[in-house]
């Protein structure tokens, strides 16, 4: 339970943030950046919000069965866009996957090289 309440909270957070800061970034975006931020900084551990997490990624696709409903109410105006549609669903999800895996590359070859420095060896004194 601990777990859905820090993710609740997190959305909370962001959906507030948003409306009061203006930002053109969904709630929901900001409070997932949110927890991203907090996870990689540690204030959040990963064992608190893991089971929670896990549980919506094995239900994800009840969450999407309103919206595929409310889209076919729409079939008809979407009907003379569907080619922009098409193109945005063919294209989108490899791009982003692309993006996502080269930045964490980048990310991951930063880490490894912090990890790998060599302190200098300082000269002791009197020798």
């Amino acid at each position: 339970m601990r777990g859905f309440f820090v993710l609740l909270l997190f959305y909370g957070v962001g959906v507030a943030g948003a409306k009061w800061l203006h930002i053109p970034i969904p709630g929901n975006m900001l409070g997932m950046l949110l927890l991203a931020g907090c996870l990689l900084t540690g204030m959040v551990k990963v064992e608190t919000v893991e089971k929670a997490a896990s549980f919506f990624m094995r239900h994800m696709l009840l969450f999407f069965i309103p919206i595929l409903i409310g889209v076919t109410a729409y079939f008809p105006l979407l009907k003379g866009q569907m080619s922009p549609i098409l193109f945005a669903l063919l294209l989108g999800p490899p791009l982003v996957m692309i993006v996502t895996g080269w930045i964490v590359q980048w990310g991951s070859s930063r880490l490894v090289k912090k990890d790998t420095e060599i302190e200098p060896i300082h000269k002791q004194e009197g020798a």
